[in-house]
């Protein structure tokens, strides 16, 4: 079965949607800390960035899960024409599948509830999962910092800007966030700024990293069954 993939169109309308998604949630910002009586619109959570089971949260699940499937082609491309190392492509796929499923199911807030037996939980390690997966994080740069490396410069400088797109919000702003949060609470308008700031930079980020993993499977023919 051949696959064609509109690298343009797909990047064009993943952007889109993201801008949306984040218009929309300082909108209900604007709304939430002008109104009085801002129970009136619970319906706004549905875009909040900072909500679960929500619309982007449903969207940046799939843009992981999207990444985690062109992993998976890179890696059949690799293996089909027997490249070397093409386990290193399948173990990204399953780390950013985990992750689109977990962005969804909130694995790393049950993780970080039994974190929270060991360690104190204030100023910027008020969400204790970020330690779990920050050591996570530094494990998979060890093991695929070389394999990144080989690449050619071009490729391997735009994997590590979208890593560092996608950590600057996931750790970074997380931990800028989480001071906040247990200094003042989760009410404030620094807080919802942070978060806003935080969930923009995972989205495009990603987005970031599907546009450098088409490009890598640009004029590909690739075997999927077999």
């Amino acid at each position: 079965m051949k696959i064609s993939l509109n690298r343009s169109l797909i990047i064009r309308y993943l952007s889109m949607v993201a801008i949306v998604l984040i218009i929309a949630n300082i909108i209900m910002l604007f709304i939430y800390f002008s109104v009085d009586n801002s129970d009136q619109f619970d319906f706004v959570q549905m875009v909040d960035l900072d909500q679960e089971a929500n619309l982007p949260t449903l969207f940046s699940s799939t843009l992981l899960l999207i990444a985690g499937f062109l992993f998976y082609l890179l890696y059949k491309v690799a293996y089909n024409e027997k490249s070397e190392y093409p386990n290193y492509w399948l173990g990204l796929s399953f780390v950013f599948i985990f992750l689109g499923f977990d962005e969804s199911a909130k694995i790393h807030e049950t993780l970080g509830d039994w974190t929270e037996q060991f360690v104190d939980i204030s100023g910027y390690l008020h969400y204790p999962w970020v330690i779990s997966y920050s050591i996570l994080v530094l494990f998979l740069g060890i093991v695929y910092f070389r394999f990144f490396y080989n690449m050619k410069k071009k490729v391997f400088y735009s994997f590590m800007l979208a890593a560092f797109i996608f950590l600057s919000g996931a750790v970074g702003f997380e931990l800028l966030g989480a001071k906040e949060a247990s200094l003042h609470g989760t009410d404030t308008l620094l807080y919802c700024s942070y978060y806003t700031i935080e969930e923009s930079l995972e989205m495009f980020g990603v987005i970031y990293l599907i546009h450098i993993l088409l490009h890598l499977l640009k004029d590909t023919t690739i075997k999927i069954d077999g």
